[in-house]
């Protein structure tokens, strides 16, 4: 399992990453195999979870179900495939490759295998349950045995 702790965002300020779901405990399930850990969050304050709260340090994702979503945004937002992409950066070319096997045994879809890229780390893309894309980096400096 990832210690989330030593995974960065593509992107800095602390500002936590929305994602609208289209079911709340199978996207938390995949988020935890990812690494996060999770507090649910009520708009009465209890109650079953219409959101749940990432609670590690460092990176802060925010999962929605869309009803909960169409509360606080008159929008009514919808799950939608692609859309933005979450990139997640770890501390090795091993946490990645081990990342990588533990969620495709689980069904987990790869859209990009882990590649090397010629900016210095290798990199592959999968799908969250609604489809969202999850970038997961890491620098090269140890060659792997996985074939792209």
């Amino acid at each position: 399992m990832t210690d989330i702790r030593r995974v960065g965002s593509g992107h800095g300020g602390g500002r936590p990453d929305q994602i609208i779901v289209a079911d709340l405990e199978r996207s938390r399930a995949f988020y935890e195999l990812l690494g996060f850990e999770f507090r649910s969050r009520n708009r009465r304050g209890a109650g079953p979870a219409e959101a749940w709260v990432s609670t590690n340090p460092g990176r802060t994702v925010v999962l929605h179900s869309t009803s909960f979503a169409s509360w606080w945004d008159g929008t009514a937002p919808q799950p939608s495939p692609g859309g933005p992409q979450l990139d997640l950066e770890l501390e090795s070319v091993r946490q990645l490759e081990d990342m990588i096997a533990e969620i495709r045994a689980c069904g987990v879809t790869t859209v990009k295998p882990p590649t090397d890229m010629p900016w210095g780390q290798r990199f592959a893309i999968v799908h969250d349950p609604d489809g969202h894309r999850v970038g997961l980096k890491a620098p090269l400096g140890e060659r792997t045995t996985t074939d792209s």
